[in-house]
Protein backbone atom coordinates (compact mmCIF):
# COMPACT_ATOMS: atom_id res chain seq x y z
CA UNK A 1 0.00 0.00 0.00
CA UNK A 2 1.24 3.47 -0.80
CA UNK A 3 2.11 5.79 2.06
CA UNK A 4 -0.79 7.95 3.20
CA UNK A 5 -1.54 10.54 5.86
CA UNK A 6 -2.33 9.05 9.27
CA UNK A 7 -5.96 8.91 10.26
CA UNK A 8 -7.22 8.17 13.74
CA UNK A 9 -9.37 5.04 13.73
CA UNK A 10 -12.62 5.21 15.67
CA UNK A 11 -12.67 3.47 19.05
CA UNK A 12 -15.51 2.06 21.13
CA UNK A 13 -15.69 2.73 24.86
CA UNK A 14 -15.57 -0.27 27.17
CA UNK A 15 -18.06 1.34 29.56
CA UNK A 16 -21.57 0.68 28.37
CA UNK A 17 -20.40 -1.68 25.63
CA UNK A 18 -19.25 -4.78 27.51
CA UNK A 19 -21.39 -7.68 28.70
CA UNK A 20 -20.22 -10.67 30.73
CA UNK A 21 -22.59 -13.60 31.19
CA UNK A 22 -22.26 -16.62 33.50
CA UNK A 23 -23.62 -19.60 31.58
CA UNK A 24 -23.71 -23.07 33.21
CA UNK A 25 -23.74 -25.06 29.95
CA UNK A 26 -22.76 -24.41 26.33
CA UNK A 27 -22.87 -27.16 23.70
CA UNK A 28 -20.77 -25.40 21.00
CA UNK A 29 -18.26 -22.80 22.23
CA UNK A 30 -17.96 -21.31 18.74
CA UNK A 31 -21.71 -20.71 18.53
CA UNK A 32 -23.43 -20.34 21.91
CA UNK A 33 -27.20 -20.25 21.50
CA UNK A 34 -28.62 -16.80 22.26
CA UNK A 35 -32.11 -18.07 23.08
CA UNK A 36 -31.51 -21.32 24.97
CA UNK A 37 -28.03 -20.96 26.52
CA UNK A 38 -27.41 -17.22 27.02
CA UNK A 39 -31.16 -16.76 27.47
CA UNK A 40 -31.59 -19.75 29.82
CA UNK A 41 -33.10 -19.21 33.27
CA UNK A 42 -29.77 -20.39 34.73
CA UNK A 43 -27.62 -17.88 32.79
CA UNK A 44 -27.03 -14.39 34.15
CA UNK A 45 -25.45 -11.09 33.13
CA UNK A 46 -22.90 -10.36 35.83
CA UNK A 47 -21.29 -7.34 34.14
CA UNK A 48 -22.48 -4.74 36.61
CA UNK A 49 -21.40 -6.83 39.60
CA UNK A 50 -17.78 -6.64 38.49
CA UNK A 51 -15.60 -3.79 39.73
CA UNK A 52 -13.57 -1.77 37.23
CA UNK A 53 -10.55 -3.97 38.03
CA UNK A 54 -12.66 -7.09 38.43
CA UNK A 55 -12.34 -8.60 34.94
CA UNK A 56 -8.56 -9.09 34.61
CA UNK A 57 -8.56 -11.63 31.76
CA UNK A 58 -5.38 -11.00 29.85
CA UNK A 59 -2.91 -12.87 27.73
CA UNK A 60 0.74 -13.00 26.84
CA UNK A 61 2.94 -15.06 24.59
CA UNK A 62 6.46 -16.15 25.40
CA UNK A 63 9.29 -16.67 22.95
CA UNK A 64 11.95 -19.38 22.75
CA UNK A 65 15.55 -18.63 22.04
CA UNK A 66 16.85 -20.24 18.83
CA UNK A 67 20.64 -19.95 18.83
CA UNK A 68 22.47 -21.04 15.65
CA UNK A 69 26.09 -21.72 14.99
CA UNK A 70 27.66 -18.80 13.16
CA UNK A 71 24.86 -16.29 13.81
CA UNK A 72 25.85 -13.29 15.88
CA UNK A 73 22.27 -12.59 16.88
CA UNK A 74 20.12 -15.39 18.31
CA UNK A 75 16.77 -15.96 16.62
CA UNK A 76 13.47 -16.40 18.42
CA UNK A 77 10.33 -18.43 17.84
CA UNK A 78 6.90 -18.06 19.36
CA UNK A 79 6.07 -20.19 22.38
CA UNK A 80 2.95 -20.85 24.42
CA UNK A 81 0.09 -18.36 24.56
CA UNK A 82 -1.01 -17.93 28.16
CA UNK A 83 -4.37 -16.47 29.09
CA UNK A 84 -5.19 -15.92 32.73
CA UNK A 85 -7.47 -14.22 35.21
CA UNK A 86 -4.44 -13.49 37.40
CA UNK A 87 -5.58 -13.21 41.02
CA UNK A 88 -9.21 -13.83 40.03
CA UNK A 89 -12.32 -11.78 39.43
CA UNK A 90 -13.57 -9.10 41.82
CA UNK A 91 -17.15 -8.03 42.32
CA UNK A 92 -19.40 -6.13 44.71
CA UNK A 93 -21.21 -7.89 47.51
CA UNK A 94 -24.94 -8.02 46.76
CA UNK A 95 -28.03 -10.04 47.63
CA UNK A 96 -29.58 -9.42 44.20
CA UNK A 97 -30.69 -12.69 42.61
CA UNK A 98 -28.69 -12.07 39.42
CA UNK A 99 -25.60 -10.64 41.12
CA UNK A 100 -22.23 -12.39 40.84
CA UNK A 101 -22.31 -12.88 44.62
CA UNK A 102 -25.43 -15.05 44.34
CA UNK A 103 -24.83 -16.60 40.90
CA UNK A 104 -21.22 -17.68 41.56
CA UNK A 105 -21.76 -18.85 45.13
CA UNK A 106 -20.79 -22.46 45.69
CA UNK A 107 -23.35 -24.93 46.97
CA UNK A 108 -22.06 -26.82 50.00
CA UNK A 109 -20.17 -29.18 50.10
CA UNK A 110 -18.76 -28.15 46.67
CA UNK A 111 -15.33 -26.50 46.61
CA UNK A 112 -15.64 -25.23 43.04
CA UNK A 113 -18.18 -24.52 40.32
CA UNK A 114 -17.74 -25.03 36.58
CA UNK A 115 -19.38 -23.19 33.72
CA UNK A 116 -18.63 -20.53 31.12
CA UNK A 117 -18.06 -16.82 31.03
CA UNK A 118 -19.27 -15.36 27.75
CA UNK A 119 -17.89 -11.94 26.89
CA UNK A 120 -19.44 -9.60 24.33
CA UNK A 121 -17.63 -6.39 23.37
CA UNK A 122 -18.47 -3.39 21.20
CA UNK A 123 -22.24 -3.74 21.58
CA UNK A 124 -24.31 -1.61 23.95
CA UNK A 125 -25.23 -3.22 27.27
CA UNK A 126 -28.81 -2.25 26.41
CA UNK A 127 -28.88 -4.70 23.49
CA UNK A 128 -30.08 -8.22 24.23
CA UNK A 129 -28.16 -11.24 23.00
CA UNK A 130 -29.13 -12.12 19.43
CA UNK A 131 -27.75 -14.26 16.64
CA UNK A 132 -24.64 -13.06 14.78
CA UNK A 133 -23.12 -11.08 17.66
CA UNK A 134 -19.41 -11.74 18.20
CA UNK A 135 -18.61 -13.30 21.59
CA UNK A 136 -15.75 -15.00 23.39
CA UNK A 137 -16.61 -18.20 25.32
CA UNK A 138 -14.37 -19.02 28.26
CA UNK A 139 -14.71 -22.42 29.98
CA UNK A 140 -13.84 -22.01 33.66
CA UNK A 141 -13.95 -23.37 37.15
CA UNK A 142 -14.34 -20.86 39.97
CA UNK A 143 -13.20 -21.41 43.53
CA UNK A 144 -14.80 -20.24 46.76
CA UNK A 145 -15.71 -16.61 47.30
CA UNK A 146 -13.20 -14.65 49.37
CA UNK A 147 -14.38 -11.55 51.19
CA UNK A 148 -12.56 -8.39 50.14
CA UNK A 149 -10.97 -5.97 52.61
CA UNK A 150 -12.85 -3.37 54.60
CA UNK A 151 -10.74 -0.40 53.60
CA UNK A 152 -13.22 2.47 53.67
CA UNK A 153 -12.94 3.07 49.93
CA UNK A 154 -16.39 2.01 48.77
CA UNK A 155 -18.50 -1.12 48.49
CA UNK A 156 -17.93 -4.48 50.12
CA UNK A 157 -16.40 -6.89 47.62
CA UNK A 158 -15.56 -10.51 46.94
CA UNK A 159 -12.73 -12.00 44.93
CA UNK A 160 -12.92 -15.43 43.39
CA UNK A 161 -10.13 -17.39 41.74
CA UNK A 162 -10.80 -18.52 38.19
CA UNK A 163 -9.14 -21.44 36.39
CA UNK A 164 -9.49 -21.56 32.60
CA UNK A 165 -10.35 -25.19 31.85
CA UNK A 166 -10.35 -25.29 28.05
CA UNK A 167 -9.58 -23.24 24.97
CA UNK A 168 -11.04 -19.74 24.85
CA UNK A 169 -13.10 -19.62 21.68
CA UNK A 170 -13.98 -16.55 19.62
CA UNK A 171 -17.35 -17.19 18.04
CA UNK A 172 -20.70 -15.91 16.87
CA UNK A 173 -23.96 -16.24 18.78
CA UNK A 174 -26.38 -18.68 17.18
CA UNK A 175 -30.15 -18.15 17.24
Amino acid sequence: MADSVDTVPPAIDQKGNTVIWWVPAISDLAAPKAATEIGAATAFRITHSLTTDGWPLTGSQATKLDERLGLLTPLESLDTLTQTFGSGIKYVDSTGASSATVVLKLTSPATSKSGFFVERRNVSNGVLATAAQVVRSIPVTVGPQIRGPIDGTGKFTYTQQVAITGPIVEGILAA
